[in-house]
């Protein structure tokens, strides 16, 4: 018979230990951990999704068995693959121990061949990992190095950490919560005599023919015969049959199948995505029943990088602009595919490449890397690491390459998996505190040396950040940029910019579903008198994770006018971090003060965070609930492929940056526009070339000599065809000196486009979205963009909502211009 692998993902129970037999709760869906049960039986109410976490404090204080029941496998031999269960776990099957776990990041395999009946029982118990933590102890001259909490391989933001009761954790949770459970499939493997253990598939160039290697391994008694099918769409393009070399109950084939000019798989926006399914069947030779067969989906395309971190894929310079990723939520580890979906559109949507899987996260499931190689989003991937530094004995790094190994077996044959890094801040958090990176050999050689052996022709990065003098040199290698708590060098023009930070509170609507009390309380009026005095509300700060020193990662918000309620400060700190984005990432995408070659300017930018794991006043570009608000609109402008600024260093220079897929040829309209006289005192057109992945400088603007600060600069970029590609607004003076008239804004619809008009200057034209009553799941294709007058601005209506009221409005106007939507 051929292998089959069922998921148990029915007639579950739960069960609190220490309550009475009879207390078991049906499980209507799996996976699910604890907390998803609780809410399913309304034994937990939503708040707990929303971050007030303190009703579900005592689901960590118990251990908690889950119950299945399964008739007996049909074939002689059988397992259980448990792909995620969190964390400390004992493993029943029909009243006898078989197994125990305690490591989040490592699936477990339990052969049961011997041991079923005609019914059989699975009972997983899962223990209390606070106890467990308190029965361990670091070594002493650990103690003050590295969290007790990294003792156990289990991510480092599900421990309470050092906020109190009513304090918000790192990560949004108020207080901390421990999630706890299965979190990822459990499946019953049965076969007869022979089965896959293990295959590596890969997809490369050499010269114009592609290659397909592959190498399996398994188990079998008979001589052994392996199948590969290359599909194209569904359609078999090669066939090929080899015959395994069996020794000692085990079989390995392997071999290359070559393909004449394949087609590529491109980073999305480099052209297209093409994906070959390679499949593998074995069977005892000269018989045609399969007895085991795995797919997997591959792309040809060729990568190379002069120096670290600048790539050129299929002949293309390609920088990585795109976000720290970090759990798609909090209250459970369980893969939400509709939410991943969603993070998917918006990524695309602001102009990203590539998302950097974040060593203080969590695993994620095939699925996950699957819609990225189909969309063209590149991954930068983590292995399971985070600040500071780690425990140092063997055994323990031992358990982390092997959780590393695991993850390597798994995705190396991904067309979207560009790199490996060894973590996230492991060494740089211990320097930060003047402490020795205790465990860095696990990223500095353990990793490295497992790669040599598993994935030899993908980049690996020590750690992020890493490269230069110290760890977090902003001239190599990549930087965390802290420019609002910390003063470091040669921080303008970095080499690769992978976390970007500020803070600003979620959208209005977003902002007003996870605080308690009133956005704006009577008697408070937002000015900040004395030293320690909170720059926000109290109910806004409760979901600040203040020991991060949260809030002084604002923008210059006193740049702005003085508020006078919720609207005016969510706007003062929205246009503020904004307004930090776009001038670092500008600074990176010009990439250098002078002319450069490709290897010496900046090579990426990544938001930081990319979203938010729990509700939070933090530094997300996108909010829990998945919208985005001025930082994330700030972003996909920064990011454009083509794109135009303006350069104050010296002289008042324009320059162009071209990180599309070809050369750009143009031309550009710009000038001053005076907001006191509403007159345009300079406009002129000049022509613009740029080659693909180069910046160049369109005109030194001296000539403009001197002018009022009343005045802004502005850029407008159109192709060869005259439709607009890009416009950049600068201002020369800080907000809150100058003068805005109601723009008297006017909007039309067209199918799924508004055009977007003003009669005076208008700045931050912010566009939303009503559908019955539900402000949630809009996405449009630009928002909260200054508009020049007379000009028109067409934005596309994205996002789920189908019909429904949109609003448009400007910060410095009491008018809103509605419009009824249908698609």
């Amino acid at each position: 018979m051929e292998k089959d692998r069922i998921k148990l993902n029915k007639g579950w129970e739960l069960h609190q230990v220490g309550t009475t037999e009879t207390d078991w709760l049906a499980i209507r869906k799996m996976p699910s951990q604890v907390a998803d049960i609780l809410l399913d039986h309304e034994i937990l109410t939503e708040e707990v999704k929303l971050g007030w976490c303190q009703e579900a404090q005592w689901i960590s204080d118990y251990e908690w068995e889950y119950r299945c029941c399964f008739e007996r496998p049909k074939g002689k031999r059988s397992r259980l693959i448990f792909k995620g269960l969190d964390t400390l776990a004992t493993i029943y099957l029909n009243g006898k121990e078989i197994g125990s776990h305690d490591d989040f990041y490592l699936p477990d395999s339990i052969e049961i061949s011997d041991l079923c009946q005609d019914q059989n029982t699975l009972l997983i118990r899962f223990h209390r990992v606070m106890e467990w933590l308190a029965h361990e102890e670091l070594p002493t001259y650990l103690e003050d190095a590295v969290l007790k909490c990294k003792l156990l391989r289990k991510p480092l933001h599900d421990f309470p950490l050092k906020n109190g009761p009513d304090e918000s954790s790192y990560q949004g949770a108020v207080p901390g919560f421990t999630p706890v459970g299965v979190y990822d499939d459990i499946i019953l493997e049965t076969w007869d005599d022979m089965e896959i253990t293990d295959e590596n598939i890969q997809a490369k160039l050499i010269g114009d023919r592609g290659e397909i290697s592959f190498a399996v391994e398994g188990v079998s008694e008979d001589n052994t015969e392996v199948q590969i099918l290359v599909k194209m769409e569904g359609c078999i393009i090669k066939d090929i049959c080899v015959e395994a070399k069996v020794l000692d109950g085990g079989y390995r084939a392997e071999g290359c199948i070559y393909i004449e000019n394949p087609k590529l798989w491109n980073p999305i926006g480099f052209g297209r995505q093409e994906l070959y399914t390679i499949e593998l069947l074995v069977r005892k030779s000269g018989e045609i029943l399969t007895e085991d067969r795995i797919e997997k989906t591959v792309g040809f395309r060729r990568i190379e990088m002069p120096v670290p971190l600048a790539f050129i894929i299929n002949g293309k310079k390609v920088r990585l602009w795109g976000g720290s990723m970090d759990p798609m939520q909090g209250y459970t580890h369980c893969y939400q595919k509709e939410r991943a979906e969603r993070i998917f559109d918006m990524v695309e949507n602001a102009n990203m490449n590539t998302l950097r899987i974040w060593g203080e996260g969590i695993p994620l499931p095939d699925e996950f890397y699957e819609e990225a190689d189909r969309r063209g989003i590149l991954i930068w991937q983590e292995f399971f690491m985070g600040h500071g530094a780690y425990p140092d004995n063997e055994e323990y790094g031992m358990k982390c390459v092997k959780e590393a190994e695991v993850l390597v077996r798994r995705l190396r044959h991904h067309a979207s998996l560009l790199m490996w890094c060894g973590g996230n801040e492991t060494i740089m958090g211990a320097e930060l505190i003047g402490k020795y990176p205790f465990g860095d050999w696990i990223a500095k050689s353990a990793f490295p040396e497992m790669l040599r052996r598993l994935d030899p022709e993908r980049y690996y990065h020590v750690n992020s950040p890493y490269g230069g003098e110290w760890t977090n040199d902003p001239r190599e290698g990549d930087s965390h940029t802290y420019e609002c708590i910390w003063e470091y060098p040669y921080q303008e023009y970095p080499n690769f910019l992978s976390e970007s930070i500020r803070t600003a509170p979620p959208a209005r609507y977003s902002l007003e579903k996870i605080i308690r009390g009133a956005l704006w309380e009577p008697g408070y009026d937002g000015k900040v008198t004395r030293p320690g005095q909170g720059i926000m509300p109290e109910n806004w700060r409760q979901r600040i994770h203040l020991l991060a020193d949260g809030e002084r990662y604002s923008g210059n918000y006193w740049e702005y006018y003085d508020v006078t309620d919720a609207d005016s400060m969510l706007y003062r700190f929205g246009a503020s971090y904004g307004a930090a984005i776009k001038r670092i990432g500008e600074q990176v995408r010009k990439g250098s003060r002078e002319k450069a070659d490709f290897t010496k300017r900046s090579k990426g930018y990544m938001a930081c965070k990319l979203l938010d794991t729990w509700p939070k006043v933090f530094c997300a570009i996108i909010d829990y609930f998945q919208e985005g608000y001025i930082p994330y609109y700030a972003t996909k402008r920064v990011l454009s492929p083509v794109m135009v600024q303006f350069s104050r260093e010296e002289s008042l220079r324009l320059y162009a940056v071209n990180d599309s897929v070809e050369d750009f040829h143009g031309m550009i309209e710009t000038g001053l526009y005076n907001l006191r006289t509403e007159q345009f005192e300079r406009r002129e057109f000049l022509p613009v070339c740029v080659e693909q992945g180069d910046c160049e400088l369109v005109n030194d603007l001296a000539h403009y000599l001197f002018f009022s600060k009343d005045c802004i600069l502005f850029a407008r970029l159109m192709d060869k065809a005259g439709r607009d590609i890009y416009t950049c607004i600068d201002y020369v003076d800080i907000e809150r000196h100058l003068p805005f008239e109601d723009p008297e804004i006017s909007v039309a619809i067209q199918g799924n486009v508004l055009s977007i008009k003003a009669l005076h200057f208008a700045r931050c034209v912010e566009i939303t979205g009503n559908c019955d009553g539900n402000e949630f799941g809009w996405l449009f294709d630009d928002n909260y963009f200054d508009l020049l007058p007379g000009m028109t601005k067409n934005v596309r209506i994205l996002g789920k909502q189908n019909h429904g009221t949109i609003s448009v409005k400007a910060p410095y106007s009491k008018n809103v211009q509605q419009i009824r939507f249908c698609r």
